[in-house]
């Protein structure tokens, strides 16, 4: 028979933290679909999309870690996309 914990006792400096008592798992919702709708009606700034982009770009070539060939794949992947963006807001008169 399992006695009934006792009052805490102070642990020596060679014992170890006791592992702390499984808790129940949180429950979680997959909101993907209603972040893609939120983000769809969301207007769109390309200035600062142009701005990311191309501090992206920066970082990559200043990267001597990366390999030169991954290095321009991707600087070129993103130079598509920047590309692909006006110039400006559409609408924004400027």
């Amino acid at each position: 028979m399992s006695q009934p914990p006792g009052p805490p006792r102070d642990r020596g400096p060679d014992e170890p933290e006791p592992e702390p008592e499984p808790e129940e798992p949180t429950p979680v919702a997959d909101r993907r679909e209603e972040f893609a709708r939120e983000t769809a009606r969301a207007p769109r700034d390309r200035k600062a999309e142009r701005a990311f982009l191309q501090k992206k770009i920066e970082t990559l070539r200043a990267d001597r870690t990366l390999p030169a060939s991954e290095k321009e794949k991707t600087i070129a992947a993103l130079l598509q996309e920047l590309a692909r963006l006006p110039e400006e807001n559409p609408g924004s008169g400027s």
